[in-house]
Parts: C-alpha cells; structure tokens; sequence
C-alpha cells in the first residue's frame, strides 16, 4: 500500500474520530465540583442515593446548586485495585435558574485502599437528558471511613 493510499484511509478516520468526540461533549457546557453525602446504601434501597452541593459553570458562568443521584452497581470491589461495574442510574443538578438531569450510562467503582483504606475511586458517564445534549463524566472519591459516607469529585466534559 503506497503512503498517500495509507494518508486517504488514516485523514478521514481522525475526522471522523474528531467529530464523534466532538459531538458527545455536552451541550451547555458544564464543569464543576460536587461533594456530598450517601442518605442510602443499595443494600437497603435498591441504589446508592447521594445528594449535595455542586459549584461550578454552566457555559463558563459561575453557578451555585444541589445534586442528586441515584447508582446501581455491581458489589464493591474487597480488593486493593479491584474495580466493579456501575450498571445504572440517574442524576440531577438543581441551579438558581436551570435544571440538568439524565441517565447514569456506566462506569467504575475502583477500590483504592493501597492509598487510602476504605474509599474507592468513582468514574461515571451521565447522559445529559434535559437541559441539554451530549455527555458528562464524573470522577471522584467515595470514602466509607465517615458515616454517613461521603463522595467529592468533578464533574467535566
């Protein structure tokens, strides 16, 4: 195969790969810090519900809010590095002026007790449903050594 054969087929797959990762990126923009505390484990509920405060920009202007959230998942991971499926759920952000919510898509629990006992590494993509368009991640720290406990993290594109 000649390199401007290999150049026709690599050009349009990075265009392509531009404009799907493009397109996922939420729609207003929303970034922010979330922390909160769990009010009921899955055990109990069905999911784990957490609510608290977000501060953060929606379209690069500061706001002010509460989040909501309710996760189903996989059993926690026992082990140092283990990781267990987030399998669903949903999610809200309440603003002074705009309300966002939409569906847990997936997403990891990571046990991360070789850095600190008892917490876990969270990674999670929310579908944006209402308010807007696209796709956030969430990535963040459950800690279990509190009670109730708690869960921080960022919210971003």
């Amino acid at each position: 195969m000649s390199r401007r054969s290999v150049i026709g087929l690599i050009v349009p797959a990075l265009l392509l790969l531009t404009i799907t990762v493009g397109s996922a990126a939420s729609n207003p923009i929303i970034t922010g810090q979330v922390s909160g505390i769990e009010l009921c484990p899955q055990f109990i509920c069905g999911s784990a519900i957490f609510a608290g405060v977000f501060h953060g920009t929606v379209d690069n202007k500061p706001t002010k809010g509460s989040f909501s959230v309710s996760v189903t998942h996989e059993a926690l991971p026992t082990t140092a590095g283990q990781s267990s499926d987030i399998t669903g759920g949903s999610w809200f952000i309440r603003t002074k002026t705009k309300v966002f919510f939409g569906d847990i898509t997936g997403g990891t629990i990571t046990n991360n007790d070789a850095a600190i006992a008892n917490t876990f590494l969270v990674s999670v993509t929310l579908a944006l449903d209402h308010g807007g368009t696209g796709t956030l991640t969430f990535n963040g720290l459950l800690n279990h050594n509190d009670f109730p406990p708690t869960i921080i993290g960022t919210i971003s594109q």
